[in-house]
């Protein structure tokens, strides 16, 4: 422990002689740090376990409260009751710190745990409280003092009984981290809320774009609720959030999917991607005389097997698309709002994949100076479709 920790350690062992404290404990799975021991008299013994788990990155560990009398430390924990192993590993470690004291655990209804004086005098440990905890070793000897702590050792750690200007300080700490959560949460929620909002008014703009009266009143309201939001306590934010509801309850409904256009939109696809063949030509045409092993394969399948296909440039994803809306042609009204959803999960997995192919990067970036598009033109042909079908 640096001298900080131990100066803390002892101020905590010192209020410990006067009353009840709280306490956490965690070994370190590093054998070469040191254990973490975090006594206090206000912080609640659960916020020092998350403490002391966090320093010694330990799942293994207990807390509770703990006072001192003389050279007994009697410790009464919260939850599960702890291992002997995790009590000897305890002991061993004041012990490293010079701190000989007879240890009594008892568990939460009062009931003996463990206790160093029975152990004298040859009282067996039940057997549910035996422990096999893998780092267990035999009780280290005290190599220095076998007493603990005296009170001057610890009056001289900085620490008065009789002084509060600690407690003061730590109250205002405690004080100010509680605000910091609670703003903290506060932002978490405005953000929530704002963020709910903005899809609302996405989806208002796309499904209400045909009545611009019921449209732009809505939008208004929604600019009205934003801005409330901002201050979670002003009234005007309940009243705004009434009336989008009752704005939205009014709404007209959305107009039928035209299936004319969603063709043409289909057809406008077919378009583009003979584009992206006849493009791919050009290059092929091209790379013929280069010698690097990956551009005469790709040359080797020629442009119109370049796209289609599990080992083409699009690896499959294209055909998955062009099946999904063979799909939805063929399918009577009620299955299509299905399989739109479906060509919808297949569309954002083709532009995932031309967004990331390094393949295609190099296509489009060729150093030969051919102009190739891929991604561009297929993915505004996708897009068109989607929003035909989602009229």
């Amino acid at each position: 422990m640096d001298a900080k920790e131990l100066q803390q350690l002892k101020a905590g062992i010192q209020k410990a002689r006067k009353s009840q404290v709280n306490f956490a404990y965690s070994p370190n799975k590093n054998p070469k740090e040191d254990d973490a021991l975090m006594i206090h008299p206000r912080k609640k013994p659960k916020m020092l376990l998350v403490a002391v788990k966090k320093q010694t990155q330990n799942p293994k560990s207990m807390c509770g409260y703990v006072t001192i009398k003389s050279k007994e430390m009697t410790i009464e924990c919260i939850g599960k009751p702890p291992t002997q192993g995790l009590i000897k590993m305890m002991r061993k470690f004041l012990i490293s710190q010079k701190l000989n004291f007879k240890i009594h655990v008892k568990d939460e209804d009062g009931n003996t745990v463990h206790n160093d004086y029975a152990e004298e005098e040859g009282a067996e440990t039940p057997d549910h409280l035996l422990d096999t905890f893998s780092h267990e070793t035999d009780e280290v000897e005290d190599a220095g003092s076998d007493e603990a702590f005296t009170d001057d050792e610890l009056a001289a750690s900085g620490e008065n009984l009789e002084d509060t200007e600690e407690d003061e300080d730590t109250s205002a700490e405690d004080a100010a981290a509680a605000a910091a959560e609670d703003a903290a949460q506060e932002e978490i929620l405005r953000d929530k809320l704002t963020a709910i909002l903005a899809a609302l008014r996405h989806k208002v703009e796309r499904a209400l774009g045909v009545d611009e009266e019921y449209d732009n009143n809505l939008k208004q309201q929604l600019a009205a609720v934003e801005a409330s939001v901002k201050a979670l306590d002003d009234p005007g934010t309940q009243a705004g959030v009434k009336a989008v509801l009752a704005l939205l309850a009014q709404a007209p409904k959305a107009p039928k999917v035209d299936q004319q256009e969603v063709f043409a939109a289909i057809k406008a696809f077919t378009v583009q991607r003979a584009n992206v063949e006849a493009e791919l030509g050009s290059l092929m045409a091209k790379l013929r005389a280069h010698d690097d092993p990956r551009m005469k394969l790709i040359e080797a399948k020629g442009p119109s097997q370049a796209l289609t296909g599990a080992a083409s440039v699009l690896q499959g994803n294209l055909d998955s698309v062009i099946g999904n809306l063979k799909e939805w042609g063929a399918a009577d009204a009620k299955q299509k709002d299905a399989i739109a959803k479906k060509l919808s999960a297949s569309i954002a997995t083709l532009n995932n994949h031309m967004n990331s192919d390094k393949l295609i990067d190099l296509l489009e970036k060729n150093p030969l100076g051919v102009s190739v598009s891929i991604k561009k033109p297929i993915e505004a042909a996708l897009k068109d479709i989607e929003q035909k079908m989602s009229v």
